[in-house]
């Protein structure tokens, strides 16, 4: 087998970044939900990933009253709402639990299904029918609830409101108040284990060398080579960016959707149809990256040690502002940030005695009115910045240098059509065995020959290895 990888470095937005001298962070914060059956299945235990606890959600309050959500336990809410909370988490963590066999299986087809895939739809409906009728009904209920209405009809403070809905916002055009999926997405991430980035990129590229894999990197593919017979059209390798064509009977890409089909195989090879479908799917991203190299480490208010996930984001209204801003491709008025001090968890990031900080900037617009400029950038960036020192007041005396990316960066250096997580967005229509669409969503395309195997697919985004599970599970079949 062989991978062609476009960057340097293998792991994509994974992939370590030196964004300043001795500096480095990758674009993704944590692997927060991976699949114990791919951990076992690749053993990557033996290949030095080491499992971690979910790192604690801490949502920062303008005077230092923090809450902070850790292993099913929350602290800085009322006894109300911390009673509320545990009734909470175990109802989400049943649902969790019933639907987390979906997301390592294909979704078959609506209509004209084999024995198998009948098998698999009524494993999973099983599986929710043993919930009970209340908790079916409820499951359904909330499946595709706005977050806002489920956090308002269980909690009564709104910084904890806020931070309990993060989880099903993050890296997605979505706000606490759109009828879509936040709820969904919550349940997904609720399932597998949390490791490092660095360690699990490094552990998938041993599995793979000692499995006999050939990595090349500074390889991008520029083109799948099509053929035709007389079954018709079949993928039959790949052309590289150097001119290299690479002969092969099966072409299994990891990039998006858009990029594979528009990009790599051409509308010239698809029906138009279909072609259609691929350029409506929605995967404009909304999320900048922040990247500071500090000389010390910096000390929020109220805060021993600036652990876990800091979210600024202190009401759903601040998230909801923000979205509305970039709905209409302005910049956000008050950002809303997830921050992490990486260089806590792994020293190696920075030199001795200093720091990185990341941050997630949510409702950044991959689409600026008026588009990406030096100054638009910069604006941005220093509102992020002045937003972060609210909570940590010294914390610009401790910047030695900063990066800032915006969604079209990401596009640009990542290959990642509109600078998106998830190459394409999680929302309804868009999920399960509509994911990334029909005729392409159940890891096969219409090109024979020719398969999907990266976030685009189901069951979607995040760094869990549960697509390429089963895409390898259906290329070989």
């Amino acid at each position: 087998m062989l991978v062609l990888e476009a960057a340097a470095n293998n792991g994509g937005l994974a992939a370590d970044r030196e964004f300043a001298p001795g500096f480095h962070a990758p674009i993704a914060h944590a692997a927060a939900h991976i699949p114990v059956t791919v951990i076992d299945d690749l053993k990557l235990e033996s290949f030095g990933l080491e499992t971690i606890r979910p790192a604690a959600l801490t949502g920062l309050g303008s005077a230092g009253e923090h809450v902070t959500v850790d292993a099913g336990s929350i602290a800085g809410a009322s006894k109300q709402d911390a009673a509320a909370y545990g009734s909470f988490l175990a109802k989400m963590q049943r649902f969790a639990n019933a639907l987390q066999p979906s997301w390592l299986k294909t979704m078959p087809r609506i209509g004209n299904n084999t024995l198998a895939e009948l098998l698999t739809f009524a494993h999973l409906g099983l599986r929710i029918r043993r919930l009970g009728k209340k908790d079916m009904e409820e499951l359904l209920r909330v499946a595709a609830l706005p977050a806002r209405d489920l956090m308002d009809e269980t909690f009564s403070d709104e910084l904890l409101r806020a931070t309990l809905s993060w989880d099903g916002l993050i890296g997605a055009k979505l706000a606490p108040r759109s009828p879509n999926s936040a709820v969904l997405t919550m349940l997904y991430r609720m399932s597998g284990e949390s490791a490092l980035v660095g360690k699990l990129v490094a552990a998938l590229t041993a599995a793979a060398s000692a499995a006999g894999v050939e990595i090349r990197n500074s390889s991008a593919v520029e083109r799948v080579l099509i053929g035709s017979d007389n079954a018709g059209q079949q993928a039959q390798g790949v052309r590289t960016g150097k001119g290299d064509e690479i002969l092969a009977d099966r072409v299994v890409s990891a990039t998006d959707p858009k990029r594979t089909f528009l990009n790599l195989v051409g509308v010239e090879h698809l029906d138009i149809g279909f072609t259609n479908r691929i350029r409506r799917l929605r995967c404009d991203g909304y999320v900048a990256k922040l990247h500071l190299a500090l000389d010390d480490l910096p000390k929020f208010t109220g805060l021993d040690q600036p652990s876990g996930r800091l979210l600024i984001a202190p009401t759903m209204d601040t998230i909801e502002f923000a979205f509305d801003n970039a709905k209409y491709g302005e910049l956000p008025e008050t950002p809303v940030l997830e921050v992490a001090i990486p260089s806590l968890a792994d020293a190696s990031l920075a030199p001795p005695g200093k720091h990185v900080l990341a941050a997630h900037v949510m409702y950044v617009p991959y689409k600026l009115k008026g588009g990406w400029t030096d100054a638009a950038r910069q604006e941005i960036c220093e509102r992020a910045i002045d937003c972060i020192g609210e909570y940590a007041p010294e914390l610009r005396q401790h910047i030695v240098q900063h990066e800032f990316l915006t969604p079209a960066d990401i596009e640009q250096q990542y290959a990642v059509t509109g600078g998106h997580w998830h190459h394409v967005e999680m929302a309804m229509d868009q999920m399960l065995m509509m994911r990334p669409t029909y005729e392409a969503a159940q890891y096969s395309t219409p090109i024979p020959g020719l398969f999907l195997c990266g976030a685009g697919c189901h069951p979607g985004g995040g760094l869990s290895g549960a697509a390429g599970h089963n895409a390898a599970r259906e290329i070989l079949r």
